[in-house]
């Protein structure tokens, strides 16, 4: 699988567990999708000051689309690329004998800083950060399964130039598994390993079925 199938995967896994968040809160999000069809913030508020009438409705809006925003800022970890201290978010994917493993997390949930390497000693810790999330030895499917890594990488907004804060990092991998209908967990220690990380976030598709999932440092295990 090429990178941009594995990132095409993990958009589609990441909509489908986003689908399945929704219906099972779908109460508490009732109020943020009845928010949603106010289409003309832009055009309210070139005219605001013509009628007062117009200015009132834009007040109103303003206020609406701000409850709004609030709601849309506390889903925000649910959502791939969303940027949280504290945790980080992993979407798996299996499908037919393929898995895929795609991490996301604050940098400074890794290194301690999300500005660009400024030391040899953090220019040190961001490439040390990057071979171990490379390895993969931070999760660990149920062994009967067979699934064996075929692709890894790992990658920063710390190294990419001109960055200059709020950067993430990132680990990609595709995995071959021969006994896939033996998949019942995932196991991840990567809280064990940075501790400025409290919990990680799984959005999980398997064939036909999906969930969510949280770990943390006293449980580790997502079960499918």
């Amino acid at each position: 699988m090429t990178t941009s199938t594995t990132l095409l995967a993990t958009a589609l896994a990441s909509s489908l567990a986003l689908g399945a968040q929704a219906l099972a809160h779908d109460h508490s999000h009732s109020h943020q999708h009845e928010a949603a069809p106010y289409a003309e913030p832009q055009h309210v508020h070139e005219h605001e000051h013509e009628h007062a009438h117009q200015h009132d409705h834009q007040h109103e809006h303003d206020h609406q689309h701000s409850h709004d925003h609030d709601h849309h800022h506390d889903d925000d970890f649910t959502q791939l690329g969303a940027h949280v201290h504290g945790e980080a978010l992993l979407t798996f994917v299996l499908e037919g004998n393929e898995a895929i493993v795609a991490l996301q997390t604050a940098a400074y949930n890794i290194v301690g800083f999300e500005h660009a390497p400024s030391t040899d000693e953090q220019q040190r810790e961001v490439q040390s950060a990057l071979s171990m999330l490379a390895t993969g030895r931070w999760f660990e499917l149920n062994r009967d399964t067979g699934c064996q890594v075929e692709q890894a990488d790992s990658s920063t907004d710390l190294t990419r130039p001109g960055h200059q804060n709020h950067g993430d990092f990132y680990a990609n991998f595709t995995l071959l598994c021969h006994n896939p209908a033996r998949l019942q967990y995932l196991d991840l220690s990567l809280i064990q390993l940075m501790p400025a990380l409290e919990r990680v976030q799984v959005q999980w598709v398997v064939n036909d079925r999906q969930g969510m999932g949280t770990a943390t440092l006293r449980e580790g295990r997502i079960r499918f």
